[in-house]
């Protein structure tokens, strides 16, 4: 499943975590990727398109199809992708993004229902309060991550790229 251009737009594929529920469907983007997406200020919802609901804790388990859905933006948890390309803008000088300058630094969070474990990129003071209030918009870029439910930890999701809610962070730690 990769993504499908239109123009300028394309749509991807994601998957979005509430605390209860997982929605698989599609977001059109623009150039800038879904984190610019999540950054509008003119739209305090992003539209997922076939959308597939499922809980948590039943992850096989569809419990509703719609072609349209909304969420309030800070109402996500976390997006999942598996091409960090459709979450954040490349293209820059040497073709590395502002996003992804830095060293990587390991990382483990919560999120309600969820721990997630993955690197982020950071240059500045390696510090919990300093990464979160540096680090761009409001949502925390962990690259070659895995989120996996607190109750149910055998049941996992992994992207290249997951993008979380920095205001629904309650735990961030940081590796050696």
């Amino acid at each position: 499943m990769g993504s499908t251009h239109f123009g300028r737009n394309q749509l991807i594929n994601v998957d979005l975590f509430t605390d209860a529920y997982r929605v698989t469907g599609h977001v059109m983007v623009g150039t800038g990727g879904i984190h610019a997406e999540l950054a509008n200020p003119n739209s305090d919802f992003l539209e997922l398109q076939d959308a597939y609901i499922s809980r948590i804790h039943l992850p096989g388990e569809i419990i509703s199809h719609y072609k349209v859905a909304a969420f309030r933006k800070d109402n996500i948890n976390f997006i999942v992708l598996q091409d960090r390309r459709e979450g954040i803008p490349v293209g820059t000088q040497h073709g590395r993004s502002v996003f992804t300058r830095g060293r990587p630094i390991s990382i483990f969070l919560t999120v309600p229902s969820f721990e997630i474990a993955g690197e982020i990129m950071h240059d500045g003071k390696l510090a919990p309060r300093e990464i979160l209030v540096q680090s761009i918009g409001r949502f925390l870029l962990v690259f070659s991550a895995k989120a996996s439910a607190s109750l149910y930890p055998d049941i996992s999701y992994s992207g290249d790229l997951i993008l979380i809610h920095k205001d629904r962070i309650g735990l961030f730690c940081l590796g050696a």
